[in-house]
This record gives C-alpha cells, structure tokens and sequence, in this order.
C-alpha cells in the first residue's frame, strides 16, 4: 500500500509524537508498504530528504500559534490524496489534521486520525482556547475521519463523548523498537564516557526524557527537587533534564533562584546514542506531565528498568498504573516524596524495575502496533 503521513513536526524536531511517525513508517516500510511523510518545516530543514526509506517533504511555516505549526504549503496537497492508497494524519489539534479532514470528503481518500493524547498547557487562556477548539474544530475533525486511533481507553472515552462511535475508534498503544535502543554499540565504555562527559561520576541520578515546556509540568519538578535534597546528601544525587522547550530559561533562571543548580543538567538536545546511555546510567525516571497520550519516555525508562514516577493522568494511568509510582499533577510535594521513596527503598525499585521491563517486552513493540495499523488500512482499502 502507498500511505501519506501528514504530520505537523517530523525530524529534527524532536518528540514523543515524531518517535511515533517515524517509527511507524519505518516498520511499515519493512512490512512491505511505501510512506510519506508531509510535515512543516520547523525547525528549518532540507524541504525533501529520504529517511530510512521514508520520502519526507516539509513546508515552510509561517507561525506556531500555540506551537501548532502553519503551513500554507499544506493548501496545495489536496490532489495528491489520489495517489494513496490510505492518508494518515496525527493529532486533531494540529493544522495537518485540518487539511487532511477539509479535502477528504473532495478528494474520496480514506482517512485514518492519530489521536496522540488530550492537551493541557497548562494555563487558563491556553486551556480554555484549547476546549473551544476541541468542541468545534477537533469534533469536526473527529468526524470526517474514517477512522480514529487513540492511545487509551480514557481516551477513547474522551473522543466518543463528542458523539463519535465508538467502533470508529480503536485503541492501539505506543511503542518502542527493542532493535534501536538494544543497540550493542552503547556498552560500558561508552556508558563510562556519558558519564564523565556530563560529569555524573558518583551521582545517583534521577532522569527527565522530553520537551521543556509547561505542559510537561517541569516548574512541579523543579519545586521539587530542594525537598529531595533535604532527604539526602546533596552531593550525592543528580536530575538530568534532556531537551529543549520554550520554558528552559525560566526553568534555568528557577534552579538559579533556588540554588539547586548544582544538583540539576540540562544538557539540551543531545544524540540518541548518549540518550540511550543515560537511560543505563540512571537510578529513576520521572515525568510530571500535565497531559500526555501514551509517552514513548517511559516505556523507553521501562525497557532499560528504570523504575518510575509519573503523574496520576490518563494516558499515563491507563497504561502504568500498577507498575509505576503515580502522584498528583502540579503537586510538588508528592512528587518529591515518591522519588526520595524510590532512593531509600531499593526493594520496591528492582520490583518496579523488573515489572516495567516485562509489561513494556509483552505489549507495547512496534512489530506488534504496526501489524494493527495494516489490518486497519486493509479494511478501509477494501471498504
């Protein structure tokens, strides 16, 4: 089958979200199937490429209005729905799903939404645009599309309550690729030299894989971290903070203000390969989100037995909640309690560790989910 991915970010860009796409279109590709990929050009990039057999072409953006990129290049696409055989857009949020639902009824093409998980920014204007936009434009959305995938039950919940049928929606997770992040080039030496480069010799450390914005709830874990450190020996511990985000520099400017700079990194974007180390290197993986689908950071933090604490949200309860350490969101108090727990109580983090890597092993690989997406195209191809 020929399968147009319409996507508003793909590489460089780097998040949970365009780990999904790629690895998608990759395991499609293997599979037998031919991919594409349109996507803005944000951050600026060659406008077409090949990667690892995927045809990307990105379009010029002209605005990220609550970091939803705009490009009006997406405008010119509608004929080209007739070449393929399914289009595949993600997030009903994004401008990519708006053109994806405005040609499909024009064009005949049958339509398959990526629902990646109900946003919060988490603030009030942000929040209550986001609702009128869900209500309106996302139920729209939600209904030219033939078929709509969502990461969770709860999920699922959420998209039928806009009057959406439920057996238009299927659950099917996220995913990792054991191939990629097994990878035998990332042994103890380079693990060492991970280690010396960021300067962690002697550190427990305590782990954050993501974007530094608002919505990934970084203020709560910044709050969090002097009460951490109350508890144990400041010499003794780290928080790696990996990514970048338009609430870095207030992030910064917070651990300067109090004086924990020395016990927290941010080391920016860094390659996959010093990414897997650090997943070795680490004691405990945290993610204070406010809002997530089903994060692709934890079941990476899972697959290298990282135990974890993750906030009580819905795509990350549905899925974890009884093999990780759940607290409220925006509660810093609690989330400091549940990492300093996992420091002390070495029994509950090997068992957290242990239980992790099995549930990730068992059900959430990318042969698995890409093996349901092709049984899903099937049926609308022959529909």
């Amino acid at each position: 089958m020929r399968v147009l991915q319409i996507a508003p970010y793909f590489t460089p860009y780097n998040g949970g979200q365009e780990r999904y796409i790629y690895h998608l279109s990759r395991h499609l590709i293997r599979m037998g199937n031919e991919v594409d990929i349109i996507t803005s050009n944000y951050p600026p990039n060659k406008e077409t490429e090949e990667i690892d057999g995927i045809n990307v072409r990105r379009y010029y953006c002209v605005a990220r209005p609550l970091r939803n990129p705009l490009s009006p290049g997406f405008l010119l696409l509608g004929k080209r729905f007739r070449e393929y055989d399914i289009v595949h857009t993600h997030n009903e949020h994004s401008s990519a799903a708006m053109v994806a639902a405005f040609f499909k009824d024009r064009y005949h093409a049958p339509l398959i939404l990526t629902c990646h998980g109900q946003l919060r920014f988490g603030d009030y204007l942000s929040d209550t645009i986001e609702k009128w936009y869900s209500t309106s434009l996302g139920r729209l959305i939600f209904g030219k599309s033939d078929r709509i995938v969502a990461l969770s039950d709860t999920d699922k919940q959420y998209i039928s309550s806009f009057g959406i049928h439920e057996k238009k929606i299927s659950v099917i997770p996220n995913a990792i690729d054991p191939e990629q992040l097994g990878h035998p080039s990332i042994d103890g030496a380079a693990c060492e030299a991970v280690r010396e480069k960021y300067s962690l010799a002697g550190k427990r450390i305590v782990l954050f894989v993501g974007q530094v914005i608002r919505r990934k709830g970084i203020e709560y874990l910044i709050k969090a971290i002097p009460r951490v450190l109350q508890h144990v020996r400041r010499s003794d511990v780290i928080f790696v903070l990996t990514g970048i985000g338009d609430y870095l520099f207030d992030a910064r400017r917070d651990a300067k203000t109090m004086e924990i700079e020395e016990n927290i990194l941010f080391t920016g974007l860094i390659s996959m390969e010093d990414l897997i180390a650090l997943y070795k290197i680490s004691d405990i993986f945290v993610l204070p989100s406010l809002s997530e689908g089903l994060p692709t950071c934890i079941l990476e933090a899972m697959f290298f037995g990282l135990p974890v604490v993750g906030t009580d949200i819905p795509g990350v309860r549905d899925h974890f909640k009884d093999h990780i350490l759940l607290v409220p969101p925006r509660d810093d108090g609690a989330l400091a309690d549940a990492v300093i727990r996992l420091l002390e109580d070495e029994e509950l983090a090997r068992r957290l560790s242990g239980d992790g890597r099995k549930l990730v092993m068992s059900k959430y690989v990318w042969n698995a989910v890409t093996e349901n997406y092709i049984a899903m195209y099937k049926g609308l191809v022959r529909g």
